[in-house]
C-alpha cells in the first residue's frame, strides 16, 4: 500500500536556517548499554503510532455524522479502500484482531456480502462524485476464507461503486494453511499485485502451542504459486515471543525465509496480554521466551536479514533493497497508517466491514466492532460508525507530524523554544546512544541511531502529551 512523504513540521523555518553553521545540542555519550539492555531499560507500554490521535482517543460523540461530512467533500483525489473480512476457521491463540471463528462457509460469508454492498451503497450516496481507487486492500480475520466464487463477487461489488485506476496497488492477506493453487492464480487474474501471508513461526512444536500449524511444505507450495502466478510483491509475516520459541527454533524459521526469499518482511513482536484478550488465556506465560532470548532472536534476524539483501524499515519491517518500501524508506518517503508502513503519496482511506477504520486528515472513524452490530446499523439505512475523532487543533496535527517524522523518517526537526520539554526528553534518549542531536539556531535536529531503532516508539511517545500522563499501548517486549 502507498501513502505519503513524512514532513516535518519547521520546514520552512529549518530552510531558513540551512546555511547556518550547526552545533552539538549535547555530545552524547557513548552507550554504556547494549541493544538488549536498552530494550530492558524502556520497556514500557508505548501506542505503535499507526495513527495520532490513536485509537485510544476515539469516542462515541464522533460517528456517522462526521463521516458523511467528510464523505460529501468534493474530490478528485483517488481513494485507498480497505475491506475487512472477519471469518476465520480457527483461532490463532496469540491473535488480537477482530474477527468470527466459524465453519459455516458461506452460511454466513453470504449475509455479510449483502452487508457489505449496502455499505458500499450508503457510502457511494453520501459521495457527490464516483471516487477512483489507487490503493485496495482486503484483510480480516482471513480473506481467503471467502471461495472462489465469493472472493469474484467482492471484487466485482467494488468495481460497481469505484473506478479501478489502471495501476491500482491491490493487496490481501492470506492463510497459506488453506490456500490453493486456483486460489492464486484467481487472485492474481482479478487484479490483485500484493500478497501477504502469516508464517508467524515453522516449528511445528511452537505451531502447536498457538492452534496455528501449517506445515513447511504448505508454506514452500505456496511461495511456489505467488511466484508463479508473479505476484509483484510477496510479504510474509513472523512473530517474535511465541511460547515454546528459542533462539535455536527461531533460526530454522529464519532459515527458512530465507529460503523462500519474500520481498518483503514483518516480525513483530509478540504482545501477551490476557488480560484484554481472553483467546492469549491458552497460552501459558511459563511458555513464553525470556525478555533476553526475545531480544536474542530479533538481534539475530535483523543481522541475518540485513546482511541477505534486505533493508530494515522503521522498527518492524525489513524489504529487499531493490523493493519499493525500501526505496522508499532511502527518499524519505514513507507513510504509516493503520496497516503499516506505506509508500508513496498519501491518500484518504476509507474502511469498509466491522472494525475497519478511515483514515482522512481531519477525521479518523471506525465501524462498530461488534458483526451482530454492524448488521443492524446497516439494516437501518446508517452508516455503521461507532466511534473516532475529530483532528482539527492545530497543536495535535502538529505533533502528528512531530511523530510521522520520527516514525518515518526517522528524523525530526523543531523549534527549541516552543518544545523545550521534548528537547531534555530526547537529550535523555541521546545519552543513551538512541539519537544524535544537533542544532541549526533556533532549530533542532534529532536523527535516530540504528540502535534506536528497535525504540521508535519510544522516541516518538515524547511528542505525545498523553503519555506522560498515563502510559498506554503494548510493551516493547
Amino acid at each position: 500500500m502507498s501513502a505519503t512523504t513524512c514532513a516535518t513540521t519547521a520546514t520552512s523555518t529549518a530552510s531558513a536556517t540551512t546555511a547556518s553553521t550547526p552545533t552539538a545540542a549535547a555530545a552524547p555519550a557513548a552507550p554504556v548499554l547494549d541493544p538488549i539492555e536498552l530494550l530492558l531499560k524502556y520497556d514500557q507500554p508505548v501506542p505503535r503510532y499507526t495513527s495520532y490521535p490513536t485509537a485510544a482517543a476515539f469516542t462515541p460523540a464522533v460517528g456517522e455524522a462526521q463521516l458523511r461530512g467528510q464523505l460529501a467533500q468534493p474530490t478528485a483525489a483517488p481513494l485507498s479502500l480497505y475491506v475487512h473480512v472477519p471469518f476465520c476457521r480457527h483461532a490463532c491463540w496469540y491473535c488480537g484482531c477482530n474477527r468470527v471463528t466459524t465453519q459455516l462457509g458461506s452460511t454466513v460469508v453470504a449475509p455479510y456480502l449483502a452487508s457489505l454492498a449496502r455499505e458500499l451503497e450508503l457510502v457511494s450516496a453520501a459521495i457527490p462524485q464516483r471516487r477512483r481507487l489507487a490503493q485496495l486492500h482486503w484483510g480480516g480475520g482471513t480473506p481467503n476464507y471467502l471461495n472462489l466464487e465469493e472472493t469474484a463477487q467482492l471484487w466485482e461489488l467494488i468495481a460497481q461503486h469505484f473506478d479501478l485506476e489502471p495501476d491500482l496497488e491491490a493487496s490481501i492477506e492470506v492463510n497459506p494453511e488453506f490456500l490453493s493453487r486456483d486460489a492464486v492464480l484467481q487472485l492474481r487474474q482479478l487484479g490483485f499485485n500484493r500478497i501477504s501471508f502469516g508464517i508467524q513461526d515453522a516449528d511445528p512444536d511452537v505451531q502447536k502451542a498457538v492452534n496455528r500449524v501449517v506445515p513447511v511444505d504448505q508454506l514452500r507450495r505456496v511461495m511456489g504459486w505467488l511466484r508463479e502466478a508473479a505476484f509483484e510483491s510477496v510479504n510474509v509475516d513472523l512473530i517474535c515471543g511465541l511460547p515454546l520459541q528459542t533462539p535455536a527454533r527461531f533460526r530454522q524459521t529464519l532459515a527458512l525465509v530465507q529460503e523462500l526469499r519474500p520481498d518483503r518482511l514483518s516480525l513483530f513482536s509478540f504482545a501477551y496480554l490476557p488480560e484484554q484478550l481472553p483467546l492469549q488465556r491458552k497460552i501459558a506465560a511459563a511458555d513464553l521466551p525470556s525478555p533476553r532470548d526475545r531480544l536474542v532472536m530479533l538481534e539475530e534476524a535483523k543481522q541475518q536479514l540485513t546482511a541477505n539483501g534486505y533493508e530494515a524499515i522503521g522498527m518492524d519491517h525489513y524489504a529487499l533493497v531493490g523493493d519499493r518500501l525500501a526505496e522508499a524508506a532511502r527518499r524519505g518517503a514513507l507513510h504509516r497508517n493503520f496497516q503499516g508502513y506505506t509508500t508513496g503519496g498519501e491518500l484518504e482511506l476509507l474502511g469498509v466491514g466491522p472494525t475497519a477504520i478511515s483514515q482522512f486528515p481531519h477525521l479518523l472513524a471506525q465501524n462498530q466492532r461488534d458483526l451482530k452490530a454492524y448488521y443492524r446499523a446497516l439494516a437501518m439505512g446508517q452508516l455503521p460508525t461507532e466511534r473516532g475523532v475529530v483532528v482539527d487543533q492545530k497543536e495535535v496535527l502538529e505533533r502528528r507530524e512531530l511523530i510521522r517524522a520520527v516514525m518515518c523518517r526517522f528524523e525530526v526537526e523543531l523549534e527549541l523554544a516552543r518544545f523545550a520539554q521534548e528537547w531534555a526528553d530526547l537529550k535523555a534518549l541521546a545519552a543513551d546512544g538512541l539519537l544524535t542531536l544537533q542544532q541549526h539556531g533556533s532549530i533542532g535536529v534529532a536523527r535516530v541511531t540504528p540502535q534506536g531503532r528497535w525504540l521508535l516508539r519510544t522516541i516518538a511517545a515524547v511528542f505525545d502529551p498523553q503519555q506522560r500522563h498515563q502510559a498506554s499501548g503494548s510493551r516493547l517486549l
